[in-house]
């Protein structure tokens, strides 16, 4: 089981990305990935491994002699969930207190207002 919030650090974020877009991966590929961005040494991945693994973020099998990592949390869970988190800390829980502010930013464009007006839609029609 993941975290009980299934929210994610900054740098859990850069692991499970790499895992989300392709799982699994291996330890060495990782590395690999990582160091070029976001510049991680072999020991940071290995820690941030070993830590994501002990929390239930992620988890690993072992095939030969290589552990290969598999995301234990879907991205949809963890995007709700954060999405959550941000309403609760910045907007007292509120997604039309968020949107208005956005609104009032100028911080949608038009392409965004329409996207909003579809799943609004479809969300009418799903209740």
């Amino acid at each position: 089981m993941a975290n009980e919030t299934n929210t994610l650090g900054k740098s859990e974020w850069h692991i499970m990305e790499k895992l989300w877009e392709s799982a699994p991966r291996t330890y060495v590929q990782l590395c690999h990935e990582l160091k070029e961005n976001p510049g991680w040494s072999r020991s940071t991945v290995q820690t941030m491994l070993e830590r994501m693994t002990e929390k239930g973020i992620l988890r690993y099998e072992v095939v030969g002699r290589a552990k290969q990592y598999y995301p234990n949390v879907a991205r949809d869970d963890v995007a709700v969930a954060e999405t959550r988190s941000l309403l609760d800390r910045a907007f007292e829980g509120s997604a039309s207190l968020m949107m208005s502010t956005l609104v009032r930013k100028n911080q949608l464009t038009k392409e965004d207002i329409d996207e909003l007006y579809a799943i609004l839609e479809q969300a009418e029609v799903d209740s």
